[in-house]
């Protein structure tokens, strides 16, 4: 179960972060930040690698996608260190991106412990990348404003509302997970929703206060302050985003392993 859950997590948020890079201006930001932003989905790849090799999903499709991520992440960092100045090597890193969103999704497909099909844990996995990806890139994103001042405010107010709409498709997916995985339950569903609310619930009240509700709110705060370029509030803002986030998304993980349905 714990090599499970840290596949599917570590996987989500690289394939986030490397999807949310695709948002910002690479020209105005500069390389280190992109630099800096692909180095850390190349060290969640790497976190995930030991539970691949040390589990039965060792020789699985998502298993070997994770890898090709991880060698095309390489490239692009590669690229971008000994390129000439200004180029942004864009094709790899929309290539790298793409490819772990896959395999976030097929990471999403082999934890499926409850009834239900299993595109559905493969959609809620990409959804914990949008939403991973959008908070951890945002608050890095709000970091730059420290350094570049005159950088325009636009950026983070785009990223805010990604974050907001990526909260939004989150508790879409996660209602209706829980709803079809309830209908097709052996023992009903009202013995379902109870055993998920009630004798889950300690994890199952989390989930819903750290992964939606709390970040739901921080992402209206983040876009106000945003706003009015208080850029130091919103970054401060992000950073209890963070944590936040990564709690909920490893509560939903472990939730959809232990067979309450995609969350």
């Amino acid at each position: 179960m714990s090599a499970a859950i840290a596949i599917g997590f570590c996987t989500s948020a690289a394939a986030g972060i490397l999807a949310a890079l695709l948002l910002v201006p690479f020209q105005e930001l500069g390389r280190f930040f992109f630099i800096l932003n692909a180095g850390l989905a190349f060290l969640f790849l790497c976190l995930s690698a030991p539970y691949r090799l040390s589990s039965q999903a060792a020789g699985s499709a998502g298993s070997i996608l994770a890898f090709l991520a991880m060698a095309l992440v390489m490239a692009y960092l590669a690229a971008l260190l000994t390129l000439r100045r200004g180029r942004s090597s864009r094709g790899l890193l929309v290539t790298a991106a793409a490819v772990a969103l896959v395999t976030a999704a097929a990471d999403g497909r082999m934890a499926a412990g409850a009834p239900g099909p299993g595109w559905a844990f493969g959609l809620n996995a990409v959804g914990a990348s949008a939403l991973l990806g959008s908070v951890i890139v945002g608050m890095l994103l709000g970091h730059w404003y420290l350094v570049r001042t005159r950088l325009d405010v636009s950026h983070l107010v785009v990223f805010a509302r990604f974050f907001a709409a990526a909260v939004i498709g989150r508790a879409v997916l996660f209602v209706a997970g829980l709803i079809g995985a309830a209908s097709r339950s052996s023992s009903g569903m009202e013995m379902f929703l109870k055993t998920t609310a009630v004798d889950r619930g300690f994890f199952f009240w989390q989930r819903v206060l750290f992964g939606l509700l709390g970040p739901a709110a921080f992402a209206f705060m983040v876009h106000e302050t945003a706003r009015i370029r208080s850029t130091q509030s919103a970054t401060g803002i992000l950073y209890i985003a963070v944590i936040f986030v990564m709690y909920g998304e490893l509560l939903a993980r472990y939730l959809a392993v232990a067979g309450a349905g995609p969350m």
